[in-house]
């Protein structure tokens, strides 16, 4: 695909980009280049091939959701250093 001028134009004010001639001349001939980069990947056989979300063949190792005992409000403020009548007691931050 062949990024014309026009084309070329028409995105930059999309995307609100400001440039002068030369800079407008160079990223057109820089994104020009990376489209037809991209373009040979349309001569490739891809029969056969599976899509992918990852490169890697890694995949995320999740623990098995399992409900357990809920503590209870007296074992949860056992845990902490200092607790007053069911409430945390932390030190004061402002005067």
């Amino acid at each position: 695909m062949k990024i014309t001028k026009e084309r070329f134009n028409n995105i930059a004010d999309m995307v609100k980009l400001s440039y002068s001639d030369e800079e407008g001349a160079r990223l057109n001939k820089d994104i020009s280049k990376m489209v037809d980069f991209i373009d040979t990947m349309n001569e490739m056989d891809t029969d056969g091939v599976e899509p992918m979300a990852y490169i890697h063949s890694l995949k995320n190792v999740y623990r098995e959701d399992i409900a357990t005992d809920i503590s209870t409000e007296q074992e949860l403020h056992e845990n902490s250093p200092d607790s007053i009548d069911g409430y945390y007691v932390v030190p004061r931050i402002m005067e």
